[in-house]
Parts: structure tokens; C-alpha cells; sequence
């Protein structure tokens, strides 16, 4: 969890919707800088796509179609164990937010992508657990037809009740489809309904156990996310492979991980503690959110987000014009540090750059140093645990944006 605390610190900063004036100044050649190992010209994606990397492409193409907790409730504006919005491309990785018999069911009934967005009132530096506050989790699953997930959706929570023989069945105001269930003593309640090839599950939470608000809660999202799905547009289940690995080149303009690797799409899961919902780590990489996509992961801004691309720690968000970029970046740059964070020299003749040490880190974390850097209508977010190597990728990450234009 420090990691993450720290990332959504660092990220925060350097990407937050706030706008401050600042003017264009020009940068030295790529050639003059030190990039260390990595090359100054961008990675050319490849051709072939993987029916699982497939599956991680069409889920984060459903981002797209999502609903924002915020929406549904003005309170949600905090990310759920430290991640908003994550992809959810296989059974494995949907039963991770799941009971672990979901897994089952889902493969049964051939589920193909999926995505989740969730948020709490509770603040971040308070660890989410029952009863702590408000949450919601918002989990879509696509199948390969209505009929596929209608019968999920019911075997999901059928499941799911058999798993505590303390659960009882509850209505959803609004859904008459839907199928809910709650613990009373616990301030938590699951719900699941179809829609067309779509199934929608909700994990919602409150700080005592409260039948009706926690039904109001699910028939809201419900409510919220429904629409935006009879909206969306899904690949044909068998044309994933034929999605591209990288969306307008935005991944290839950042610096990977390993000189000349690709970032290939990947969904990580690690099980933080028992809290299904909201304490499982997930994160994804080697990917490219759109616009809705992008503001779920990071959150509103101000100046709105046109592509966001994600690999390793690493952050590049695309802007509608430069002037955008730049606001963003002079707001980190004439930001004072917080006192968890001291400046540091960024990359010799890179007048565009802050960079930043987080001095509370034990010098272990990928997110020690940080540097934030703009040119044109980008702005870019590396970090590393050396000193050395993220100004190294700084560097290569300036040369890149240059070099791709």
C-alpha cells in the first residue's frame, strides 16, 4: 500500500485539472542529452495481437462505456485501494473483486472482457474497511450474448449468497431484475442484474448497516451505468485480435521499461487482504485509456484528457493543444514540495522538467524519484528507485516526444 499512496501522491501533482499560465520555451536537441540505454526514437507497435491481449484491449475500450461513482454519488471522489479504474480482461481477474466461486460461472458462461471502476468517500490515507464509509464498486462483464449474461447474472449472486449462510435476499428499488443480498450486521450489500450482453454487479458499502440507503445506493448505479452501455458499441467477439496494440502511437512515445521491449498489455491482480471490493491491488499496463477512460483512472480535471497511456509506473497524457499541457505543467512546476518530497536536478539541458525524491521512501520504491515533463501537447510522468536512471529517462522520454512529431 505505500507504493501505491505514494504513486497516487506523485501522479496527482503532476496530472491534476487545475490551469496556471505558462509560456512555451524550447528545449536542446535529443541528441545532447544522456538517455543511457534507451533510444531516442520511438517503438514501432507490433501487428500481431494475442487473443488475451486481445481481451485487455476490448476491456479497456468498455472504460469508455463506464460509469463514474462520483456520478452517482457527489461523495465518491476516492479511488478504491488506490486504483479507480482497472480492466478486468479474464475470469481470474473478475473474481478477484468477487467470491473466488464466481470464477467458475464466469467461464462457464464464456464471459469475454470486463472492466471496474470504484471510489469511497473515506480519505486516502485512511485504509478502506467495512464500516469505515460510503463505497462503490462497479464491476461490467461482457458475454457472448443477452441470454449468456442473463443467466450469469443470476448464478453470480446465486453463488455469492451460498457463500455466508447469514445472507439475505433484498430488492433494488427500480430493478425488479435485479438480484441483491446482505449480511444485517454487515454495512455492505451485493447486486447484479443484465443488460443486453452485459452484466452489472455492485459492491456498495456504508458505515452501519442500513438496508435502504445500501438498495438506494445499487439502484443508483444501476441507474447511472445502464444508459451508457445501450450507448456502447463492442467488438465483435471475434475480431479482438484486431484491435491496436497502441492508440494514436501514445505508448510508443514513452520510454519502456527495458530498452527495445514492447509493452505488451498486462493486468496484474495481488490480493491485498480479505476485503473483496476495495483492498485487492490491480494495475494495468501497457495500455491507452480514451477520454472517459482517462478521467476514471485519474480523476476529473479541468483541462479535459484526450488520451492517457500507462506502462510500468510511467504516465503520458495527451492534451488537445499545448497551451493545456503547459497549464498542467507549470502548476507542478511553481507548486511549492510537500514536506514528504524534496526537488532535485532534473536531466542537464532540459529546462521543461521537474523532478522531485520522495524522502520518506525507504529507497526501495519505483516511485522514489519522479519527473514531470512537457513538450507540446504531452505531458509525461517517470519514476524510478535511482536517482541516475530516472533522469536517464527523463531524458529519453523528452527525445521521444521530440522525435515522434
Amino acid at each position: 500500500m505505500k507504493v501505491l499512496r505514494i504513486l497516487v501522491t506523485v501522479v496527482t501533482l503532476a496530472l491534476c485539472g487545475c490551469t496556471v499560465a505558462g509560456s512555451p520555451m524550447p528545449g536542446p536537441a535529443p541528441d545532447t542529452l544522456d538517455v543511457g540505454p534507451f533510444s531516442r526514437y520511438p517503438l514501432i507497435a507490433p501487428t500481431t495481437v494475442s487473443e488475451a491481449q486481445g481481451q485487455i484491449l476490448e476491456s479497456i475500450r468498455m472504460a469508455e462505456a463506464m460509469a463514474d461513482p462520483k456520478a452517482v454519488d457527489p461523495a465518491l471522489t476516492v479511488p478504491l485501494g488506490g486504483k479507480r479504474a482497472v480492466p478486468l480482461p479474464t475470469p481470474a481477474k473478475a473474481a478477484g473483486l468477487l467470491a473466488d466461486p464466481v470464477s467458475a460461472v464466469l467461464r462457464q458462461h464464456g464471459m469475454l472482457a470486463g472492466f471496474t471502476v470504484g471510489a469511497t468517500d473515506t480519505p486516502a490515507a485512511v485504509h478502506a474497511s467495512v464500516g469505515t464509509g460510503r463505497l462503490l464498486q462497479i464491476l461490467v462483464l461482457r458475454f457472448p450474448d443477452s441470454a449468456a449474461a442473463q443467466q450469469a447474472a443470476q448464478e453470480i449472486d446465486a453463488v455469492d449468497f451460498a457463500v455466508s449462510p447469514d445472507n439475505v435476499a433484498v430488492a433494488i428499488p427500480g430493478h425488479a431484475a435485479a438480484r441483491g443480498h446482505w449480511r444485517p450486521t454487515v454495512p455492505t450489500m451485493a447486486a447484479t442484474t443484465a443488460q443486453d450482453s452485459f452484466v452489472i454487479s455492485v459492491l456498495v458499502g456504508e458505515r452501519s448497516p442500513d438496508q435502504a440507503a445500501l438498495s438506494s445506493l445499487a439502484g443508483k448505479a444501476f441507474d447511472a451505468q445502464i444508459p451508457l452501455l445501450r450507448e456502447f458499441a463492442p467488438t465483435p467477439a471475434g475480431r479482438f485480435t484486431e484491435l491496436p496494440l497502441d492508440r494514436d502511437g501514445m505508448l510508443g512515445r514513452m520510454v519502456p521499461e527495458a530498452p527495445g521491449r514492447w509493452p505488451y498489455p498486462q493486468v496484474i491482480l495481488g490480493e491485498l487482504d480479505p476485503n473483496a471490493g476495495w483492498s485487492n491491488l490491480l494495475q494495468a499496463r501497457g495500455i491507452v485509456y480514451g477520454p472517459r477512460g482517462a478521467e476514471l483512472f485519474q480523476g476529473r480535471a479541468v483541462q479535459p484528457y484526450e488520451l492517457l497511456a500507462l506502462n510500468r509506473f510511467d504516465r503520458l497524457v495527451r492534451y488537445a493543444d499545448a497551451a493545456a499541457a503547459r497549464k498542467q505543467f507549470a502548476l507542478l512546476r511553481d507548486s511549492a514540495t510537500d514536506g514528504g518530497h524534496r526537488l532535485v536536478p532534473g536531466p542537464t539541458g532540459l529546462v521543461d522538467v521537474n523532478c522531485k525524491e520522495n524522502t520518506t521512501d525507504s529507497g526501495a520504491s519505483m516511485t522514489r524519484f519522479s519527473c514531470v515533463l512537457v513538450f507540446g501537447r504531452y505531458l509525461a510522468l517517470v519514476l524510478s528507485r535511482d536517482y541516475e536512471d530516472v533522469r536517464q529517462r527523463a531524458a529519453a522520454q523528452y527525445a521521444l516526444l521530440v522525435n515522434s512529431e
